[in-house]
């Protein structure tokens, strides 16, 4: 049986960490396996611990030599890895591979490491093929607000009706209203490691004209200060990993955004994005990926993982009443701050 071990699936907050555990488990659930979730450490000799570096170092100090499989939340850069984590047999996974090379480029020492994206919901975000569509979507995050008031003339010069969303500043519910009603969106976005919230409007059939970047530093705000000037210069890099000719358009420069936008505009039904959804990215496909983690770098079997003992009925600290009160709380406060 896994051990789910996270901190922000305790969370009421939707944010892509939170996605990334609540749809693994959504693909569990589909293909069979069954799992726990912050269980003690010691209650499985399968853990991912998805976003907790106290964690994972209780676990690797634990007797014995349970299969890790960790991240991708857990560390934003290599340098972050404590050496007594490095030293261990522990399997880092990667939404993309772009973030992979990455940190294969800003890491002094070789990291044990796989790319696996997680499932996206297509029930949850299905099409309602009832509503008019006749909405233009534009998403921002964290660009220059003179690329998307770039986009917004663009659009208002050719009377389309439309609306600009925010990263961090709406609520789960109102984007899917809003891609009920959309057409197509233009997501004008910074670097992505796998992009779930872009992925979920392709998962509605709604085709993407994505203005997309050069390098990682291509965002505007205070986590710059985080990032070397290397760092930000690396490239290759972009803001959607999962994309292809069946989700819409990929532009680079502003000069290109004009002539680009006619064309994706005049042939929105020639996509079909829900259908690379359905094909590269369902919930149980990427669950069945998972799972053979465990089977190729941990010899495990299917037995094995699909066994319901637990060694302990205790809790790891994230699934004590204490945490998720305190969660929720921080959580009321971030929406009475909002």
């Amino acid at each position: 049986m896994l051990n789910v071990i996270s901190r922000s699936i305790v969370s009421t907050h939707t944010r892509g960490p939170r996605k990334v555990v609540a749809n693994l488990l959504k693909g569990l659930d589909e293909i069979g396996y069954p799992y726990v979730v912050n269980a003690a450490l010691d209650a499985t000799d399968t853990l991912w611990i998805h976003d907790d570096s106290a964690a994972l170092e209780a676990a690797l100090a634990l007797p014995g030599s349970p299969a890790i499989i960790a991240g991708p939340n857990i560390f934003t850069l290599p340098s972050e890895i404590p050496s007594s984590v490095l030293a261990k047999n522990v399997l880092f996974i990667h939404p993309a591979k772009w973030v992979q090379e990455f940190w294969d480029r800003f890491s002094t020492t070789k990291i044990n490491s796989v790319v696996w994206p997680v499932g996206i919901d297509t029930r949850t975000f299905a099409p309602i093929d009832s509503m008019a569509k006749d909405l233009v979507l534009v998403y921002n995050k964290q660009r220059p607000q003179s690329d998307v008031d770039a986009v917004c003339k663009a659009l208002e010069a050719r009377g389309e009706r439309f609306a600009v969303i925010t990263y961090g500043n709406y609520k789960e519910t109102e984007y899917q209203e809003l891609l009920a009603e959309a057409k197509a969106v233009v997501w004008v976005g910074r670097s992505e490691s796998q992009g779930v919230g872009l992925l979920e409007s392709l998962s509605m059939n709604v085709p993407i004209l994505l203005w997309d970047i050069k390098k990682f530093g291509d965002f505007v705000g205070a986590s710059q200060s985080n990032f070397s000037a290397e760092q930000l210069a690396f490239t290759p890099v972009t803001a959607a990993p999962y994309f292809d000719e069946r989700c819409g358009i990929r532009l680079i420069t502003q000069a290109d955004l004009e002539p680009t936008l006619t064309t994706f505009l005049s042939s929105l039904s020639t996509f079909g994005p829900r259908s690379y959804i359905e094909a590269e990215l369902s919930l149980a496909k990427q669950a069945t990926a998972f799972v053979e983690l465990f089977k190729i770098n941990f010899n495990k079997t299917d037995s094995e993982l699909k066994s319901p003992v637990l060694h302990s009925t205790k809790k790891w600290q994230n699934g004590t009443l204490y945490f998720k009160c305190l969660t929720r709380l921080k959580d009321a406060v971030r929406q009475i701050i909002r």
